[in-house]
C-alpha cells in the first residue's frame, strides 16, 4: 500500500474500487521489475497479497498459506470450489513480455491450467468456460489487470450459482479448508 501511495499519491483501502489504481501501478512497475529482476518478487508479493485481500473481503474465502513463500499462497472460496493464487497472477502480469493489443480469450486463458488460472470443480469449469466465452476478447493489459480478474471471479461465482439454481441445488456450498486438501478435489 505504501509503494502505491508513494508512486501514485493514492491510498489503497482494500475496496474493489481501488483495483484500477493497482492496475495502473502494476503497469508502471512492469518496466521497473524487468530492469531490476530482484524487485519482481517483492512487488509481486506486495501487490498479489493486497489483490487477494480485496477479494477475500468481497467473497467468503480464506488464505491457504502453505509455506513461507507468499507466491504459492492461495485463496479458497467457501461458497464454490474455486481457488487461485493472487501472487502468481500478479507475478505473471509483471513478467509478461510486450503483448498484443487484443486477443486474450477470458474463458480459455482463465481456466487453462497454468499456475495463474482458476481452479474449479470439473462440472463448474464447463459452465464458467461457457459464460466467459460469451465475453469479447480483451487486450493483454486488460487480461492481466487485477480489476479484470476480480470481474472474472465474480462471473465465475455467478455462473456456478446459476447452474446450481437451475439444477435445484443449494446455490452456495459451505466449504471449509479441509475440503480443499490435496486429493479431495
Amino acid at each position: 500500500m505504501r509503494f502505491v501511495e508513494r508512486a501514485l499519491g493514492v491510498r489503497l483501502d482494500y475496496r474493489p474500487e481501488t483495483l484500477p489504481v493497482l492496475d495502473h501501478y502494476l503497469e508502471q512497475a512492469r518496466g521497473a521489475t524487468s530492469e531490476r529482476v530482484e524487485a519482481l518478487p517483492v512487488v509481486a508479493h506486495m501487490a498479489g497479497v493486497y489483490f487477494g485481500e480485496v477479494i477475500r473481503r468481497r467473497h467468503a474465502s480464506w488464505w491457504r498459506m502453505d509455506g513461507e513463500d507468499p507466491t504459492y499462497w492461495q485463496l479458497e472460496f467457501e461458497s464454490v470450489h474455486l481457488a487461485f493464487s493472487p501472487v502468481i497472477f500478479v507475478r505473471e502480469a509483471l513478467s509478461r513480455g510486450p503483448g498484443a493489443e487484443v486477443g486474450r480469450d477470458l474463458a480459455e486463458d482463465s481456466l487453462s491450467g497454468d499456475p495463474a488460472a482458476l481452479d474449479l470443480d470439473e462440472d463448474d469449469r464447463e459452465v464458467v468456460a461457457a459464460r466467459l466465452a460469451e465475453l469479447p476478447q480483451v487486450s493483454e493489459n486488460e487480461y492481466y489487470a487485477p480489476s479484470t480478474r476480480l470481474e472474472v471471479i465474480d462471473i465465475a461465482l455467478d455462473a456456478v450459482r446459476s447452474r446450481r439454481l437451475a439444477a435445484g441445488e443449494e446455490t452456495d456450498a459451505a466449504l471449509e479448508p479441509g475440503d480443499y486438501e490435496r486429493g479431495d478435489d
